[in-house]
């Protein structure tokens, strides 16, 4: 079943349009996924190009990632590999959906912009930095232009897939 819904998931509403911007200014971005290699391929094989801008991805299977989120290694690790060297946790904004990723992502000193599932209980906002509604609703070209802090980003991943329409 994963095989036939991976290959169709989607990237969030937004996502594209920010990533392209960040890029096109400079900003070092990465992927850090909880997704082993295989799983990963699979949701973002239609997506290549957008991939391609990252500096560098790290997966849940990867040797540094001793424990899943909400453990920090993912986020520690992927800290560790932006050119250049390690990047203080504290110089990077995270953007998550999942409440376990915004945890694991506090645990690592980072700042977490969540993007949330609607159907998920408000209640699992409360650690996050900042919630958004979409990444639609964000601005990068104001948002990121006052946020002295900001000197890497860790992007979004979203684990959605299409769901089959049931009758």
């Amino acid at each position: 079943m994963l095989r036939t819904l991976f290959p169709t998931s989607e990237l969030m509403p937004g996502a594209s349009r920010l990533i392209r911007h960040l890029h096109a200014n400079g900003i070092p971005i990465c992927v850090a996924t909880g997704s082993h290699r295989r799983h990963f391929e699979l949701k973002t094989q239609r997506h290549g190009e957008l991939f391609s801008l990252m500096h560098h991805i790290v997966l849940g299977d990867d040797p540094e990632v001793k424990q899943g989120k909400p453990s920090p290694d993912v986020f520690l690790a992927a800290a560790k590999r932006f050119e250049g060297g390690p990047v203080d946790p504290q110089k990077i904004l995270v953007f998550e959906d999942a409440p376990s990723g915004v945890l694991a992502a506090k645990n690592a000193g980072m700042s977490v912009v969540m993007v949330p599932d609607p159907r998920l209980d408000s209640s699992f906002h409360q650690t996050a930095d900042q919630v958004l509604s979409s990444l639609l609703d964000l601005n990068p070209m104001c948002e990121f232009q006052n946020l002295d802090y900001l000197d890497h980003l860790i992007a979004l991943w979203r684990n959605d897939v299409k769901r089959p329409k049931t009758v």
